[in-house]
């Protein structure tokens, strides 16, 4: 089994290298000019989905795998003194540290160089529901969950992005992804989640495109 892993995991690095080398001789992808994504907390409730386009290859891969507009998401959570953001991400601690799920302020979540545009939305569900959903992945944070680098739906110690807020949202008789899935040429071996498959939630209201100031 570990052996197994271990293949996937460097079939899943191969692939996303074979792709980003793609993408490094395409300079509208790769020479974006930087703007701040405008995240207006107004109305904002804990639970709340957010949706960023990120600027490296891998959400390129990610938005072109899924044929969508955003390449992340995360669940939006006042911590008491401000709004943050709880989402499950590759690379973006120092190197050679472990990647556990985070809980940021938004305006670190959609900073300039990892966010170009963005997105928030609202599950269709009581107050109290969305408040339970959020609790539980700020608990998720605080027992330092890992990051799925397998993408594996089946295993829940670890968790991505989307898996993080379909797993959230799905004890409390909320689906978010239904029968909305992609199944990757290579690196998975079962169904993987994109945020467009969110996105597309009919469960989803109040649906905002964020500006973006440069």
């Amino acid at each position: 089994m570990l052996a197994r892993t271990v293949k996937k995991s460097r079939i899943h690095i191969v692939l996303l290298f074979f792709l980003g080398g793609i993408y490094l001789f395409i300079p509208s992808c790769t020479h974006k000019k930087q703007g701040r994504v405008i995240c207006d907390t107004v109305g904002l409730r804990n639970g709340d989905l957010l949706f960023r386009m990120g600027m490296g290859y891998e959400s390129y891969v990610v938005s072109d795998m899924s044929n969508g507009e955003y390449s992340h998401i995360g669940l939006a959570w006042h911590n008491g003194k401000q709004w943050c953001a709880i989402h499950a991400v590759p690379g973006e601690n120092e190197k050679g540290k472990p990647e556990y799920l985070k809980c940021e302020p938004i305006g670190e979540f959609f900073r300039p160089d990892r966010a170009q545009a963005g997105a928030r939305a609202r599950v269709n569900c009581p107050d109290s529901i969305a408040d339970a959903a959020a609790r539980h992945a700020y608990q998720l944070v605080q027992h330092k969950v890992l990051f799925d680098n397998d993408y594996d739906t089946s295993d829940s110690s670890r968790l991505y992005c989307t898996e993080l807020v379909k797993q959230v949202y799905f004890p409390l008789n909320i689906d978010l992804v239904d029968d909305r899935y992609h199944l990757p040429p290579v690196f998975s071996d079962g169904p993987v989640y994109y945020p467009e498959d969110i996105w597309n939630s009919p469960l989803l209201q109040n649906k905002k495109k964020l500006k973006t100031t440069f």
